[in-house]
């Protein structure tokens, strides 16, 4: 027969264990709910590859007015389909590249020459990206551009 310290010891350990669950399970849910909510309220609606053009408004949120800013997403909009084609076809170079890095004796010509077009491909979603987003900064009267000459705040 159990004694009762011995049985009480038992029951303590299973509270416990029940509460560890609970809690472990509770990390994991909220984890999964907090993926779900950032795909599902993001600003640019799920659309994780226009990261590229996020990058270039972050530089200006905060600085101009959001009139302004509206002026120069409406500006680069237009060119989300093309980056969406060049976000493709860095994919595609990129799988190129890995199964050259993985074939038993490697061309290394070859692989120098997918790097080479990987750095023109981002090079020039760069460029198409940065000219756009000038020109419509460029088209704003100075007043709305004259934020842009005070420093940008230090982010922590």
């Amino acid at each position: 027969m159990v004694d009762a310290p011995a049985r009480s010891r038992r029951r303590g350990w299973l509270w416990l264990a029940l509460v560890a669950s609970l809690a472990l399970n509770s990390f994991f849910l909220g984890l999964a709910l907090t993926d779900f909510g950032r795909d599902l309220f993001s600003k640019s609606h799920g659309d994780r590859q226009m990261r590229v053009i996020q990058t270039e408004l972050r530089w200006l949120r905060g600085r101009l007015a959001p009139d302004a800013i509206a002026v120069v997403e409406a500006a680069l909009a237009p060119i989300q389909p093309e980056m969406r084609t060049r976000l493709e076809r860095l994919k595609a170079l990129r799988a190129d590249l890995d199964r050259q890095a993985a074939v038993p004796s490697p061309d290394r010509a070859a692989i120098d020459a997918l790097l080479r077009e990987i750095r023109l491909e981002v090079g020039a979603m760069q460029d198409t990206v940065q000219r756009t987003t000038f020109d419509a900064l460029l088209a704003l009267p100075p007043e709305a551009r004259a934020p842009l000459a005070e420093p940008r705040p230090e982010r922590r």
